[in-house]
């Protein structure tokens, strides 16, 4: 076997898919710090206020539109640093839709548009 065939012949074995992997919805896979809850509400709140933002439809002048703009840059790098950080301490791709509950810890799968499906499907 030529080193051309050994390395395409280990890059197969190594191939997976993420999601093959990926627990059902509302599994528990870790437990959140106090730090974590606190950290993930305010993130909560801060999308949640974007969202409500959005759907008001309100036009923006060039200045306002680039402080918003910042804004929302802030609040991705903030939430993709937060959430990388999580994944990488539960050792778990950072694909995968987590949640974390702010009130009591737990750590778990959220929903996801296959999730659904197979709940309707079951119905």
């Amino acid at each position: 076997m030529s080193d051309q065939q050994h390395n395409a012949a280990h890059e197969e074995e190594e191939e997976f898919n993420v999601y093959d992997m990926l627990p059902p919805a509302g599994t528990i896979i870790g437990e959140a710090t106090e730090e974590e809850m606190e950290a993930a509400a305010a993130l909560e709140v801060r999308h949640v206020a974007f969202m409500r933002l959005q759907d008001m439809y309100i036009q923006f002048d060039g200045s306002s539109y680039k402080d918003l703009l910042k804004d929302f840059q802030e609040f991705e790098l903030d939430s993709t640093k937060f959430w990388r950080t999580i994944a990488r301490r539960l050792q778990i791709p950072y694909e995968w839709p987590i949640r974390i509950d702010h009130a009591n810890g737990p750590i778990y799968i959220g929903e996801t548009e296959d999730s659904r499906e197979v709940e309707e499907s079951a119905e």
